[in-house]
């Protein structure tokens, strides 16, 4: 196997996958569903985790869907609620017309053999495409690097099995219906350093309409670039580190349409050394975070990290104008380690994080901390002191179903040095169906923290009186 030596790397890299997938029958297919849409039959990928049928519709003309599963069983259970399926059922068989959308079902609560429905807009071929992968074709790239002003296209049926990577790539494009499969890069039951698809001082880049699956690390890294539209793609991971996403040191980012399933993080912002998916010394992604958008995204955060996390590894200045909308989180698994949670800020450096905002996002199961804000000293750290956390929005925010997690804030405060998170604001906040009026009913945990809002009217932290 071919190596590499990296100067800014504190190992070598394979510059090889470990495996290759030679034939499109060596792709696993679910022992558990068939599924069909206006008569047209999908091919069901499967995984240990999850199994995944991805249907490419022209338009949002409504769609007759047929699932055969070949179990018995009690419940049918379509996430997100918001979409409210109600399915027909008889011997076998689930049929309901909808809509094309993101869509989870799940047996009798079985989280283990979910089948995923990812219906995604197709995407057209452009005129001018540099590297092209057919339809009912698999193919073997290990690492495609991409110059200035190359379209990668991967059509409806294509498997491409490798990662795709630019570096100063300006004006790129990563666009099709086909599937990005990561497999290659690390064993089964393993998690392995290599990110699927990692862009790097890169200015207008554009990923659309893909599907990226199984990678042994992190899924998707933009890391210090600016002008980045990631639209209508599709992410699972089953391995643990296995992030969704990672915006590391990017301004201008706009997430859009996404479904992701992370065996980790769904969405996280960092400003680290974290090229080539391990730990480096490359400084590059250690800049600034601003203007990032994520909104109309479907979300399932398996046992490992959080939802929508800011942090760790925030080794810059400032992270601002940070807006996460109009999500719907359907799992929020449980971790364990204390340190899992929906609605995360973790600032364990030096940067000043404010102007952060989380509006009209309705969770269906928070089986870990709802909100988690905390400036601290970690494993992570780096920083010699600590920053802040200020100006955070919380609005129309709303737990559907499931338990009742706790939150907490929590400043930082030694002999020399204080932090205290302030101004954070909560409008319009539900669980349950109960709003939400003070930190007490939020169930949080309060230390080291100033000026908390509840709908208008601020919370002493000290007396408990508003």
């Amino acid at each position: 196997m071919a190596v590499r030596f990296n100067p800014n790397v504190s190992a070598y890299l394979n510059t090889d996958p470990l495996s290759r997938v030679d034939s499109l029958d060596q792709l696993e297919t679910s022992p558990l569903y068939a599924f069909s849409w206006n008569g047209r039959t999908e091919t069901v990928y499967h995984t240990d985790s999850f199994d995944y049928v991805v249907p490419v519709v022209e338009d949002d003309s409504p769609v007759s869907v047929e699932i055969q599963v070949k179990k018995p069983f009690q419940e049918a259970v379509f996430r997100p609620a918001r979409a409210e399926i109600q399915p027909g059922r008889e011997e076998g068989l689930i049929r309901f017309t909808a809509k094309p959308q993101k869509l989870t079902l799940e047996l009798d609560g079985d989280l283990k053999t979910p089948l995923f429905i990812l219906f995604t807009k197709r995407v057209e071929k452009p005129e001018q495409v540099d590297h092209l992968f057919q339809r009912g074709n698999i193919y073997n790239i290990g690492t495609l690097e991409l110059k200035t002003g190359d379209t990668v296209f991967l059509e409806e049926g294509a498997v491409v099995c490798g990662r795709i990577h630019g570096y100063l790539a300006d004006h790129i494009r990563i666009l099709g219906n086909g599937i990005l499969n990561g497999c290659v890069w690390h064993p089964k039951e393993e998690n392995g350093g290599r990110t699927l698809i990692q862009t790097v001082m890169c200015n207008d880049v554009e990923i659309r309409g893909v599907t990226v699956v199984d990678g042994g690390m992190w899924q998707i890294l933009p890391g210090a670039c600016q002008d980045v539209r990631i639209e209508d793609i599709n992410i699972m991971s089953r391995v643990c580190t296995g992030d969704g996403i990672d915006i590391a040191g990017c301004e201008h980012v706009v997430l859009r349409g996404a479904f992701i399933r992370a065996s980790d993080d769904c969405v996280c912002i960092k400003a680290c050394n974290c090229l080539e998916g391990v730990y480096t010394m490359d400084p590059s992604p250690c800049r600034d975070v601003r203007d990032i958008l994520v909104e109309g995204c479907v979300l399932w955060n398996a046992e490992p990290g959080n939802a929508l996390e800011i942090g760790y590894e925030l080794r810059c200045r400032e992270v601002c104008g940070i807006i996460f909308r109009d999500i719907d989180i359907v799992h929020c698994q449980y971790e364990g380690n204390q340190s899992g949670g929906v609605l995360t800020i973790h600032n364990a450096d030096r940067p000043y994080v404010h102007d952060i905002h989380y509006e009209d996002i309705r969770i269906e199961d928070a089986q870990e901390k709802l909100i988690d804000i905390k400036v601290l000293d970690s494993k992570y750290s780096l920083d010699r002191i600590r920053g802040k956390v200020e100006d955070v929005y919380f609005r129309n925010i709303e737990i559907l179903n499931g338990p009742f997690p706790v939150s907490i804030i929590r400043g930082f405060e030694m002999a020399n040095e204080m932090s205290r998170p302030q101004n954070i604001y909560f409008e319009n906040i539900k669980i349950l169906g109960r709003e939400i009026q003070s930190p007490n009913q939020l169930r949080m945990v309060v230390e080291l923290a100033h000026n908390l809002h509840f709908n208008g009217k601020t919370y002493c932290v000290k007396t408990g009186e508003r």
